[in-house]
């Protein structure tokens, strides 16, 4: 056995044992659909197959992931624990899973016809952003520290911008923020 195999089966071994060690695991991505506006949640850099169960309308999800059609958006660095990250993942992912619920109870919103509907369905961005920025405020860990050791990498700053020039939405000053490194269109580099 070669001395890189080595080393490779023994990092594999060290990442089995003790999920919580890669920086990856501490991080939070959202991913936008190119076409729909409809938002992913991940820890991993990537969009998987499972990962289009957070679409509940099984005619809105796409039936594959195509890479080239899911962008990174955000990329939340700086948890303290696994834990934190995973747990403000499953927060923001319930959210998304909700969603389409609120939308499909409103009556007024039913009574459109379908072809009205389904953009507004399917736009997910401001409103999944809006929600982040409540969930990092809210964080117990995050609000003792005022936000310091957060850092947001966005996609674009003007997407920062427009968030954060809506009624009500702000972060708490210790965060800060960044530009997010894609190549090829979609491989986050510094994340």
């Amino acid at each position: 056995m070669s001395a890189s195999a080595v080393t490779g089966a023994a990092k594999a071994v060290a990442t089995k044992t003790n999920p919580g060690t890669s920086a990856s695991s501490k991080t939070v991505y959202l991913f936008r659909h190119i076409q729909t506006s409809q938002v992913l949640v991940s820890l991993k850099n990537s969009v998987e197959k499972q990962s289009l169960k957070q679409i509940t309308d099984e005619t809105r999800r796409p039936a594959h992931v195509r890479p080239d059609h899911w962008h990174p958006l955000v990329a939340i660095q700086g948890f303290a624990r696994h834990q934190d990250a995973l747990a403000f993942h499953n927060s923001l992912r319930d959210h998304q899973l909700n969603m389409h619920t609120a939308k499909t109870s409103n009556e007024t919103h039913m009574l459109q016809p379908r072809r009205l509907r389904a953009p507004q369905e399917m736009k997910q961005v401001d409103e999944t952003l809006v929600k982040m920025v409540e969930l990092l405020n809210e964080q117990p860990q995050i609000k003792a520290n005022k936000g310091k050791g957060i850092h947001i990498l966005w996609e674009r700053e003007g997407v920062r911008k427009q968030l954060l020039e809506k009624d009500g939405v702000s972060l708490l000053e210790g965060i800060e923020h960044g530009d997010l490194v894609i190549r090829r269109g979609r491989d986050i580099v510094n994340a």
